[in-house]
């Protein structure tokens, strides 16, 4: 028996199997999704576990560039050196250490000289021992390692140093994985971190608590303050003295998402089957729907819009009609997209440096005008500053036009660092640049004169030279009488300013004051 084409039989029929199906899958997934998901569990905790492992790694590799860092600084190993040779009080280095290297994100740091006296960290005497018992105060080679101390289980980062070929001793920086760090830890991966000593729970991210209770895994699975865990072992160094750090994954969050996606799925498959019903019914009432349909696309197409048309099986005319129709809008859109492209991508490169990522003059002129009117609003300050690279031409003659590149990359970057987030920077053309901001003169100055220091203390360098940067600035404001010439007035007052900075030695900030001489 030949079963009849027309949409009415299919329609019944397509509906019949999809509400068939839909039934069928809601029976089998209320018998496995449990295991599924369980099983999808250990395989996350596992695999989040792994994570917290590398990130440890990458927080023992953080804290080796930091003391390579120090190591790496000439003029406090100099003093170092004069420290050692001479015995002369360590107070005043540790001010320097301070000034130097106050700013790195550390637990504690302790410097060594070959003879075991502590230079800098004399109070953390657990992290001493530990140095010399391991012998690496006289090592030439770094280390990092996983230490017991004080405060609690720390990562430890080893590195020599040395003044001109001459050992002077050990330096070790430690991060603590204290609460905040299990805190982030715990932020990152979604679960639950248990850290162990001798069975016991030490320290942990529950909110109910738990520190001092038992922790006794067995088959993956541990029980605290009444609630049931999935764990996996963190694995952070070969010492058994050292505590464990394991994590874990609640199972009652399992099982109750678990319910929650089954009555989720049973009120889709409700839903899908009414709907299915529903539109059944209007197709069949109205035969001539999916004529309708392409009638309505093609106007779509003709008013702009290109929808997206899923193709389908082209048994009958329409349905071929629409698989052609369809590919046909595919087309448009991808070249809609490619000419959307091209133009973000020319309107970019218009607005932009090529070099250095920061707008261009022609931005600064397109922008200033709204950010004028802004400020006017609000009864706001603009202010200027116009940055220049001392002698940077000699740069360029004497290492050419690639070092030049590389420097001005060196440059921007701590111009950028060195700005806040609201202010809008800009490269005016050569080694000029130019910073915009909010505010009088005097916070002009002020940022001014953050980035003039960052910049004379960060020098470029690359593994073949070092080139010591410093810059002139100049600083204006703009006046409410300014009107729409305010930004050409500003660039005129400011470089005047600059002007008065390279005459006056460069390396200096000067700031334009009305009426008033620059100084």
């Amino acid at each position: 028996m030949i079963a009849p084409r027309t949409y009415r039989f299919r329609l019944v029929f397509y509906i019949g199997v999809l509400l068939l199906f839909l039934v069928t899958a809601l029976v089998l997934t209320y018998h496995s999704s449990n295991a599924l998901v369980l099983k999808e569990a250990e395989n996350n905790a596992a695999r989040l576990a792994q994570q917290i492992e590398g990130h440890l790694k990458i927080e023992a590799r953080d804290l080796a560039e930091r003391a390579k860092m120090m190591r790496d600084n000439t003029g406090f190993t100099g003093y170092l050196y004069i420290a050692i040779t001479l015995g002369t009080d360590p107070g005043a280095m540790r001010e320097l250490y301070q000034r130097q290297f106050g700013w790195l994100q550390i637990n504690r740091s302790v410097i060594l000289s070959r003879s075991g006296r502590a230079l800098i960290g004399a109070e953390h005497a657990d992290l001493r021992a530990a140095l010399i018992q391991r012998g690496l105060v006289k090592g030439a080679e770094e280390h990092q390692f996983y230490h017991e101390g004080q405060r609690g289980l720390e990562i430890v980062a080893t590195s020599p140093i040395s003044y001109r070929s001459q050992s002077l001793g050990v330096i070790a920086v430690t991060r603590t994985i204290d609460a905040a760090w299990m805190k982030v830890a715990r932020q990152m991966s979604g679960g639950q971190l248990f850290l162990v000593k001798d069975g016991r729970i030490v320290l942990n991210t529950t909110a109910e608590g738990g520190a001092g209770q038992d922790f006794k895994p067995s088959s993956d699975r541990v029980v605290v303050d009444g609630e049931s865990y999935l764990v996996r072992r963190v694995t952070i160094g070969g010492d058994a003295q050292l505590p464990q750090l394991w994590f874990a994954l609640s199972q009652q969050e399992l099982t109750a998402h678990l319910h929650m996606q089954r009555t989720r799925m049973l009120m889709l498959v409700l839903a899908g089957c009414l709907g299915g019903l529903i539109i059944g019914f209007m197709m069949l009432r109205n035969f001539n729907a999916p004529l309708s349909r392409l009638v309505k696309l093609t106007e779509e197409v003709g008013a702009g819009r290109l929808p997206e048309i899923p193709r389908g099986p082209s048994h009958d005319e329409i349905g071929y009609l629409t698989n052609r129709f369809s590919e046909m809008v595919t087309r448009l859109r991808e070249q809609q997209d490619e000419v959307k492209r091209a133009q973000t991508q020319l309107e970019h490169e218009a607005t932009t440096d090529s070099l250095t990522g920061f707008y261009n003059r022609r931005y600064l002129y397109n922008i200033f005008p709204k950010l004028w009117s802004e400020a006017m609003r609000n009864n706001k300050n603009q202010t200027l500053i116009i940055v220049d690279i001392d002698h940077f031409k000699k740069v360029n003659d004497r290492y050419g036009h690639q070092v030049g590149d590389r420097v001005l990359l060196h440059f921007a970057r701590v111009l950028r660092d060195n700005c806040r987030v609201s202010d809008f920077l800009f490269r005016l053309g050569g080694e000029e640049f130019l910073v915009l901001t909010s505010g009088d003169n005097e916070g002009g100055m002020h940022v001014a004169e953050k980035i003039r220091v960052a910049l004379e203390r960060d020098a470029y360098s690359d593994d073949e030279r070092s080139v010591p940067l410093t810059a002139s600035f100049g600083v204006a404001q703009a006046n409410t009488s300014d009107g729409v010439d305010g930004l050409s007035r500003m660039l005129q007052r400011a470089d005047q300013a600059l002007y008065a900075a390279k005459n006056g030695g460069r390396n200096r900030v000067v700031v334009w004051y009305p009426k008033r001489e620059i100084a």
